[in-house]
């Protein structure tokens, strides 16, 4: 059975054993505005995130591919201007059984990335962390304008005044 549902309301996966065991598919397109935590990272909230998730199994393991794509537009670090991220991301997450240990973290094998597959799993939640951690720890444009201090007028400078006074009370 297949499911290829655009703007869905709830990206919950009832039994993602299953759905993975089945082939399934489910995509459609999630409002950056939904995503609480990446809210916190952007200069806006315009635009939408592209999901698909596709289940396989490869011998007793069953995975989720899920495909990321996004433009969030977060703040240049060198010239404060809004800066428009292209990303497209790739993720594999093993599906681990409740009850059933994690693999370790010395894997050999790091194409994916192991997940507990409880039931209703919230892909929402999954795609928010990937996109938290695609995004740059100090985004810069290529090639950018630093920010250039305002001309300044002296005789408005505080100073001004008292350099005015300095002069008054000399004697000629």
């Amino acid at each position: 059975m297949s499911q290829q549902q655009a703007g869905f309301a709830s990206w919950l996966i009832a039994d993602p054993l299953e759905f993975a065991r089945r082939g399934e598919r489910l995509g459609g397109a999630i409002e950056i505005s939904a995503f609480s935590r990446l809210r916190e990272e952007l200069v806006d909230t315009q635009g939408s995130v592209q999901v698909e998730v596709v289940g396989s199994e490869v011998g007793d393991d069953r995975f989720l591919l899920v495909s990321i794509e996004a433009e969030p537009r977060v703040e240049c670090q060198r010239c404060l201007a809004p800066l428009a991220l292209d990303l497209a991301l790739d993720v594999r997450f093993l599906l681990v059984p409740l009850g059933q240990p994690m693999p370790d973290d010395e894997l050999e094998d790091d194409s994916f990335d192991p997940i507990l597959a409880e039931r209703n799993l919230d892909v929402q939640a999954l795609v928010e962390d990937e996109l938290l951690l695609a995004l740059p720890i100090s985004p810069r444009h290529e090639v950018c304008d630093t920010p250039q201090p305002r001309e300044r007028d002296d005789s408005a400078s505080p100073f001004a005044a008292l350099a005015n006074l300095r002069g008054a009370g000399k004697k000629v």
